[in-house]
């Protein structure tokens, strides 16, 4: 579950708000998607919720827990998160680079196949190795 509570962002002192009290529960196995205008703060959001960012007042809690007391890595190793525009391998396949991470923490192989074909099959795409 990640839940939201008067979240807000500011920069340059609070001049520039970019995410202005937002409240949201996404509970597991919720699916939800930000839309909106470009600058509106979906981003900004997104990033605060695996501390790319942190928040300027508010709360973030993932499974209960509020994100600016734990460890970051940690954190993010639980969060699927894909950057906008970048952070894709352009030399590897769509399945390799779904594998990343699960290879970088060292899954079994049979495992890192499973998850990957789940993944694939969950956005609609073939699994081809």
């Amino acid at each position: 579950m990640i839940e939201l509570r008067n979240v807000q962002k500011s920069y340059d002192g609070g001049a520039t708000l970019a995410v202005a009290d937002t409240s949201v529960v996404v509970e597991r196995g919720e699916f939800l998607g930000l839309i909106g205008a470009s600058g509106c703060g979906k981003t900004t959001t997104l990033k605060m919720i695996n501390r790319l960012e942190e928040p300027s007042s508010g709360e973030i809690l993932v499974n209960g827990r509020n994100v600016l007391k734990q460890n970051p890595e940690l954190l993010r190793r639980n969060i699927g998160y894909v950057f906008q525009g970048i952070g894709l391998f352009p030399h590897r396949s769509v399945a390799e680079n779904v594998a990343a991470v699960p290879c970088l923490l060292q899954w079994e192989p049979h495992k890192i196949q499973t998850r990957c074909e789940q993944c694939m099959e969950l956005v609609g795409l073939p699994f081809a190795e």
